[in-house]
């Protein structure tokens, strides 16, 4: 799905629709980083997951256009089997990625995504993202300090360029496998780590850039 957003849009959507109480905001000091020295003019963006109400408001500010895609319920569905070969694996992440040609992404919002994901449907991931970068694209995803960090069932989004926004996500927990960040960096292509915070839970919030 894609969703155009600016300041002159009433920008709702049914995506966007709220389904449980927000559980709490967090300041992020990674977050900041991810909109520095970007021609806000026109952003372009990657939602992996539900496009959120607050993360809506908060790009209502900027001219921009959102495309979602919720990969958490594609994983639900079964339709990014691990056990399928790789190249059918990234054929069927481009499928649900759905850009449109020619787009070019400055900002990706990963979240915990990863962690959903084993080496080779990460590796497939990334070669199905990677047309879709620049020089300048960045992102945005919690890595874990080790494999034993315990992931909840969470979604989020965000409320200001400070503060990410935490809910429960509805229906039934998906299979979790926590990567460190080595590994992350490793599995994930076409990004690498160029910032990293670790937080009291265990969560590393990590700035990615386009891997040269």
């Amino acid at each position: 799905m894609s969703l155009a957003v600016d300041s002159s849009a009433g920008a709702t959507s049914s995506a966007a629709t709220a389904r449980s109480a927000i559980a709490s905001r967090q300041a992020s000091k990674v977050l900041p980083h991810l909109f520095e020295k970007l021609d806000q003019s026109c952003l372009t963006v990657l939602e992996i997951g539900r496009a959120l109400p607050e993360t809506v408001r908060f790009f209502s500010s900027i001219r921009c256009r959102i495309h979602v895609a919720d990969m958490f319920a594609e994983l639900r569905a079964g339709k990014l089997d691990s056990q399928a070969p790789g190249k059918t694996l990234e054929r069927s992440f481009l499928k649900q990625l759905a850009l449109p040609p020619g787009t070019q992404l400055d900002v990706v919002l990963l979240w915990d995504f990863p962690h959903y994901l084993d080496e080779k449907q990460l590796r497939a991931f990334s070669r199905a993202l990677w047309p879709w970068l620049h020089a300048g694209t960045r992102a945005y995803v919690f890595g874990v300090h080790s494999a034993a960090t315990i992931l909840l069932n969470r979604e989020y989004g965000i409320f200001d360029a400070q503060t990410i926004s935490i809910r429960p996500r509805s229906g039934e927990a998906l299979a979790c496998s926590p990567h460190p960040q080595s590994f992350l960096n490793e599995w994930l292509t076409c990004l690498s780590v160029s910032k990293g915070i670790l937080l009291s839970d265990g969560k590393v919030e990590c700035l990615m850039r386009t891997r040269n």
